[in-house]
């Protein structure tokens, strides 16, 4: 029994963190931070230092630990590297500081405004930035003389090294043919999920979120390849894996489609779904695994014999996507993993490769609970260095070298608007913070500066201050009533201080909110431990991290400030244009083979498309929360039918297995061409109305969900009727993609419908200014 439990917990955990990325690095960074809290304990026992330094050996550690997100190993090590210099140089100067506290203060604001403003230079600009802010930051907390200044900086180096040391282990201790094998695993606990959800009528909720898991993990195995080299690591290439793995994603999702459809509780089917449980059970016997995939392979056979499935029962069409899905997870359990080489070294983590940034902790890949809820990366918002107005005041005049021209304030990158807006929401927390509390004001000027991180919208930025507020009355309150619970243990103090630790660490990627409920927390423990909590304390903690909330949304609101829409259009455009280079790439792969390559990197595209969008939408939630977050839900909803429409089309393509499906699907290119123009101009409609949601009338009335294999198919029929075009295809694999095509198109036209406006003037304005 304790075996099972500990089993389904690792189960829960791979669902949400692909190859239990995010846990093997809370794991090392929480062992870093006991080894800077034990070089912390030695410097104050050894130099008689204040014993309230050890407060440093943990936060500074943790924050080394956390904010180091490059997208390669090698290049972690070496921002971890350049942080030892850092949190000994700013301290320095903040000490010497010290006799002038205006010049301090300044100084305090202006590197508040700097570590928004290198954010333009990528994530080392980034690290060196926000731990530059928070090592001054500290010095101007414990006040150290010059006398207390070399115990100070010890600690501070050492939290920074311990930090560099797991980066490096984590380097060397790689073993990508693990990580690979452990997603190929959980690929196959995700899909068991989504079929159990899809077969049982109570889960319909929860179907959703499970076939969303099962993206994830094809998210995440795609991110794999691309940091390392597939053949050195297994007897397949990457295009062969990329291609078993899309059969498995595409596979199951027409497998839990065609379950939802009426949740048939028949004899067969139970069969089948027993077949389907034995080719997913990594421990099912041989000769059992051999029964499944000889099942399968007669039912395929059976169908294929038959030409197709339109004169089939649900319950057979049932049986066949399932029978179709215990083929796919038997392809790709060929595979053989080995280690031939090193890793090369580019080596990426395959839960960042690509993928969304945060402030509070590596981003992970998941289903919708997971992008829902990760801030998007500032890469994707920030144009660089080199970009066109990369400077706030004045630039050069291309016609004159000698002539300067000044830009408008609405044209600068959005790091320089965000740097003054940080400089000016630290500097009135400050001012705030102080009149609430002389001794607490530090948390005032904190969080007005942390809203700013990982966002360049002033909705991002009203969503992380949302966030950090509602985080800290869940922490608080959960703090209270823990440590009225451990009754002034103090081991029991010490755990739920370290579980803090390890759930903001752990937790941070997914929602911001869980970083601020673990860390209030675990400062409720520690105020616990040392004698001072009391309800006033509480009170200041809220008081003070309210304040600075609502002074960086004010600032960002009102200083400089520019609607967060063209962010969301950037990735929504990214969005169709990725699904239009898949039906573009889908029309020419009818004809041309050697296309295919080029559709699989489309494909991948269009998932992470799907997942930026997700990520942009979520980083803007708490917008959405004022305006009616109805409409945004459906069009999430659709987007999702919409892309799994196209990898649909695109799988059945890239899957012409036979020299006569190929043929067929050259032969009914015309119809395929069809098919692909209409799917192309709702999408392209789709997008005109997102530009332009201003100029149709008010909505219909959206149903609950795509439309069937039959709907779809008589809705095809139709369109198709005046033009004398293929219906249905006289090949199985021409009649899926039509039918791929269909659906796709239903789902452009109905997000159309989504995004036209209400026609309630009032309600459209507020929208305007809520984003």
């Amino acid at each position: 029994m304790p075996t099972h439990l500990f089993t389904r917990i690792l189960h829960a955990i791979g669902a949400h963190d692909p190859a239990r990325e995010r846990l093997r690095k809370t794991l090392s960074i929480t062992g870093g931070i006991f080894v800077s809290v034990l070089w912390g304990w030695g410097v104050v026992h050894f130099l008689h230092a204040d014993t309230g330094m050890l407060a440093m050996s943990v936060f500074l550690s943790m924050m080394t630990g956390v904010f180091v997100k490059d997208s390669t190993a090698p290049a972690r090590v070496v921002t971890a590297a350049l942080l030892i210099p850092t949190v000994v140089l700013i301290p320095t100067l903040a000490t010497l500081l010290s006799g002038n506290r205006t010049v301090l203060l300044v100084c305090f604001v202006l590197l508040s405004g700097v570590a928004v403003w290198i954010r333009r230079w990528g994530p080392r600009a980034t690290t060196l930035g926000t731990l530059s802010f928070f090592a001054y930051f500290f010095t101007l907390f414990m006040r150290p003389t010059l006398e207390d200044l070399p115990p100070f900086l010890l600690i501070a180096a050492g939290a920074a090294t311990t930090q560099l040391g797991v980066k490096l282990i984590m380097w060397v201790s790689r073993h990508p043919e693990r990580e690979l094998g452990t997603l190929l695993h959980e690929l196959r606990i995700a899909t068991a999920a989504a079929i159990d959800a899809a077969a049982t009528p109570d889960h319909d909720r929860a179907q959703q979120a499970r076939l969303g898991r099962v993206d994830a993990m094809w998210r995440a195995i795609t991110g794999w390849t691309k940091d390392f080299r597939t053949e050195s690591f297994s007897d397949w290439d990457a295009e062969t894996l990329a291609l078993r793995v899309m059969d498995v994603c595409v596979h199951t999702e027409e497998a839990c489609h065609e379950l939802i459809v009426g949740h048939s509780t028949g004899a067969d089917l139970r069969t089948a779904l027993g077949h389907v449980s034995a080719a997913l059970d990594e421990h099912a016997p041989a000769p059992r695994l051999a029964d499944a995939e000889s099942w399968a392979r007669q039912v395929v056979a059976e169908v294929e014999a038959a030409a197709g499935l339109d004169a089939a029962t649900h319950a057979d069409v049932c049986t066949y996507r399932l029978a179709e899905c215990v083929l796919a997870h038997a392809r790709l359990k060929e595979i053989r993993l080995h280690r031939r080489s090193a890793p090369p070294a580019t080596a990426d983590d395959p839960t960042t490769a690509g993928g969304p940034g945060s402030a509070d902790g590596a981003p992970s890949v998941g289903g919708p609970d997971t992008t829902a809820t990760t801030t998007p990366a500032l890469a994707s918002t920030d144009p660089g260095p080199d970009a066109p107005h990369a400077a706030p005041a004045a630039v050069e005049d291309t016609g004159d070298p000698k002539r300067f021209r000044w830009i408008a304030w609405r044209d600068w990158t959005p790091t320089s608007r965000l740097a003054i807006q940080a400089m000016t929401a630290t500097a009135i927390a400050s001012v705030v913070g102080e009149l609430i509390s002389a001794t607490r004001w530090y948390w005032a000027v904190l969080t007005a500066f942390l809203v700013f991180l990982s966002t360049t919208t002033r909705s991002g930025i009203l969503t992380r201050a949302y966030r950090r507020v509602l985080g800290t009355v869940i922490g608080l309150v959960a703090g209270v009533a823990l440590t009225y619970l451990a009754h002034d243990n103090t081991a029991a103090l010490v755990a739920i201080g370290l579980v803090g630790i390890m759930g903001m660490i752990y937790f941070a990627p997914l929602n911001y909110m869980y970083a601020a409920s673990f860390i209030t927390v675990m400062l409720v423990a520690l105020y616990d431990m040392l004698g001072v909590l009391h309800g006033h304390l509480l009170a200041l903690r809220l008081e003070e991290t309210l304040a600075g909330a609502l002074c960086g949304v004010v600032c960002a609101y009102l200083l400089l400030s520019t609607t967060s829409r063209p962010s969301l259009l950037k990735e929504v455009d990214a969005y169709f244009d990725a699904i239009d280079d898949v039906l573009a790439e889908g029309a020419a792969v009818a004809t041309d083979r050697t296309r295919i390559p080029a559709l699989l990197d489309a494909v991948h595209t269009v998932e992470a498309a799907q997942a930026d969008v997700d990520d942009t939408i979520s980083a803007m939630s708490a917008a959405f929360l004022i305006i009616g977050h109805d409409r945004v839900d459906s069009a999430r909803d659709l987007t999702a039918y919409g892309t799994r429409s196209s990898v649909r089309f695109a799988q059945v393509l890239v899957d012409a297995g036979t020299p006569e499906t190929a043929a067929a699907l050259s032969r009914e290119s015309d119809a395929l061409g069809t098919g692909v123009a209409r799917a192309r101009a709702a999408a392209s409609q789709a997008r005109e109305q997102v530009h332009h949601v201003t100029t149709l009338p008010g909505r219909r009335h959206l149903e609950p969900g795509p439309p069937h294999s039959a709907e779809v198919a008589d809705d095809h029929g139709a369109d198709n009727a005046d033009d004398g075009q293929l219906t249905t295809g006289s090949d199985p694999a021409v009649h899926t993609a039509l039918m791929a095509l269909s659906r796709l198109t239903w789902v452009m036209n109905h997000l159309s419908e989504v995004l036209t406006p209400s026609d309630d003037t009032a309600l459209n304005r507020l929208r305007a200014h809520a984003l």
